[in-house]
């Protein structure tokens, strides 16, 4: 698998596991089934985010006409999504790609410590969706990397604040000025996670070697598959292109429970995560 979309960049990300084949399989089956009550806001109305194909169709061999979303979730907790969330837009940013990550855990904002950007939150997401402030005002600009910005998640409101039309109006602005926008989601299946999911074009899946982490993963990836604005519009559309991503991987440890094989990448188990996380600065 790979999460690409723009030349020179293209993440490696693979594995093989028995669960996820028959997850993969059932989600093909019901990738028209969606949720209608969440969906029935967003239905109705047309298109202010552009039609998936715009960022599928590469337009004259010189990039496409808006940025790729990328939604970095989980089943499960604690995983390391808002590490990875961080490291991952850092990496883009540094190989040119205007990037900006977007932290959607309403109310449990993280990702503005892990760039190190805490004292520097004045407006956040919510402040955008309620016409509060401009989305130029919220936006961060780091600064190590010119090419990365954040948004922050509001630290009082609750997640009710999110809307279908108000999340796809601040996506779209965000994509027609950066090359990707990196959701940051909360773990679960509640508004958060569903409203980062749903304008997916990517969806990286991290999990640990557990049982817990790795059935709820497996949940995510049928959730992923049928409950996304690319499965409501159907075959016309390539579907969200979903990568799992290992962290905290000990081969030993996962021997012990399941046996597969992880290629290219992975982020170990060792002191060095948390030295990061601790330091304010991405791995």
């Amino acid at each position: 698998l790979f999460l690409g979309g723009r030349k020179g960049c293209n993440m490696a990300i693979t594995m093989t596991l028995p669960l996820y084949r028959s997850s993969v399989m059932l989600a093909s089956r019901s990738s028209r089934i969606v949720n209608t009550r969440f969906l029935s806001s967003s239905s109705s109305h047309p298109f202010v985010l552009s039609h998936p194909k715009d960022v599928d169709t590469i337009i004259g061999g010189s990039g496409t006409k808006r940025g790729r979303i990328v939604c970095v979730t989980s089943g499960k907790g604690g995983v390391g999504k808002t590490t990875s969330a961080a490291s991952f837009a850092t990496g883009l940013a540094s190989r040119g790609h205007k990037t900006c990550v977007v932290d959607f855990d309403i109310g449990l904002r993280n990702l503005d410590i892990h760039l190190g950007m805490e004292r520097r939150v004045i407006f956040d997401f919510v402040n955008v969706l309620m016409e509060e402030c401009s989305l130029s005002q919220a936006l961060i600009k780091d600064k190590r990397e010119k090419h990365l910005s954040m948004l922050a998640a509001s630290q009082t409101r609750d997640k009710e604040s999110l809307t279908v039309e108000g999340v796809e109006k601040v996506l779209a602005d965000l994509s027609k000025t950066f090359d990707y926008v990196v959701l940051d989601s909360p773990a679960g299946i509640e508004s958060g996670a569903r409203h980062a999911m749903y304008f997916a074009d990517d969806a990286i899946i991290v999990t640990n070697p557990e049982l817990s982490s790795c059935r709820d993963a497996d949940k995510m990836v049928g959730f992923v598959s049928s409950r996304s604005r690319r499965a409501e519009i159907g075959d016309d559309v390539d579907p969200v292109s979903q990568t799992l991503l290992i962290t905290r991987y000990d081969a030993q440890r996962v021997s012990q429970v399941f046996v597969f094989r992880v290629f290219y990448f992975y982020l170990s188990h060792d002191n060095s995560n948390t030295f990061f996380s601790q330091s304010k600065s991405p791995l």
